[in-house]
Parts: structure tokens; C-alpha cells; sequence
């Protein structure tokens, strides 16, 4: 159901919007599930000792680190070394993905905010994006919307 479009959802108009678009924002993960995940997921030698991940763990936003993480559930085989992956592991790694997804929503913000400060007109914008100009307009809205990554 996450490939749909606007044109499969009855009474729905817009081709090429992706149906998470249409529904409104998605919430952001807990705090302590992603700080869970992200323990679950690290390299076993920095791991934290107790279950609660260490308060190091609550930095800013480190989405690289989390997108290698995810990947690495994802990769043939799992996750390197012994463990292989477990329905654990693949619900950590939609944590830490849906997380790296609010970071780059927050970035496109950024740089569509950028685009109008650097006066790109919404028909620039919106070609460089492959979307119609109203629809631009319309994704940039809703981004403004999506909460702040952890």
C-alpha cells in the first residue's frame, strides 16, 4: 500500500503524489525506542553495558549512522558477525529509518526554503523536484508539518 498513488485512492485527484503525502505527516519515533534501536543496532563492542541506552546515546541526529544501521539489517545476510537478523533487529531498523527519514524531510525544507531565498521560481523548483509547481508548493506545506528527527 506505501507505492499507491493519488490516482488508486477514491475521490482522490493529483497523480504522483505518494499516499504518505495525502494522509498528512507521519508521527516521529519515541525517544526511547529510537535510542533502544539504536543500542540494539550498534557494533557489539559499543554496545551499552546496562539496557537503557548511555546518555551519550541522546546527541543530535545522526543519520548516517542510522541509515548504516538500517542498511545493514537489510543487506543479504544481515547484520555482520553472528547474530543474523531477527524480527528485532528489522523493527530497529524501521526506527532508525523512519528517523533518517525526518531528517532528510527536514532538509528538503531547508533547501526548498533555500531555493525561494536564492529567488528559483516554483517552476524551477518544481522541475528540478520532478513534480508539478502547485505540488512543490504543496510538499514544501507539508514539510514544514513533519516533527524534528532525534
Amino acid at each position: 500500500m506505501l507505492d499507491m498513488e493519488a490516482e488508486d485512492l477514491p475521490g482522490r485527484t493529483g497523480p504522483g503524489l505518494p499516499l504518505p503525502l495525502l494522509l498528512g505527516p507521519l508521527p516521529g519515533p519515541d525517544r526511547d525506542v529510537l535510542d533502544s534501536a539504536r543500542a540494539r543496532l550498534a557494533p557489539m563492542g559499543q554496545r551499552p553495558a546496562a539496557a537503557r541506552p548511555a546518555p551519550a546515546a541522546r546527541q543530535l541526529p545522526r543519520p548516517l549512522d542510522d541509515l548504516r544501521a538500517a542498511s545493514a539489517v537489510a543487506r543479504p545476510g544481515g547484520l555482520p558477525g553472528p547474530r543474523a537478523a531477527e524480527p528485532l533487529d528489522v523493527g530497529a531498523a524501521l526506527v532508525l529509518l523512519s528517523n533518517v527519514r525526518l531528517y532528510l524531510d527536514q532538509l528538503e525544507a531547508r533547501l526548498l526554503d533555500l531555493a525561494q531565498q536564492a529567488d528559483m521560481s516554483w517552476d524551477l523548483i518544481a522541475a528540478i523536484i520532478g513534480l508539478p509547481a502547485a505540488e512543490a508548493m504543496d510538499r514544501l506545506a507539508a514539510l514544514h508539518t513533519r516533527p524534528e528527527p532525534m
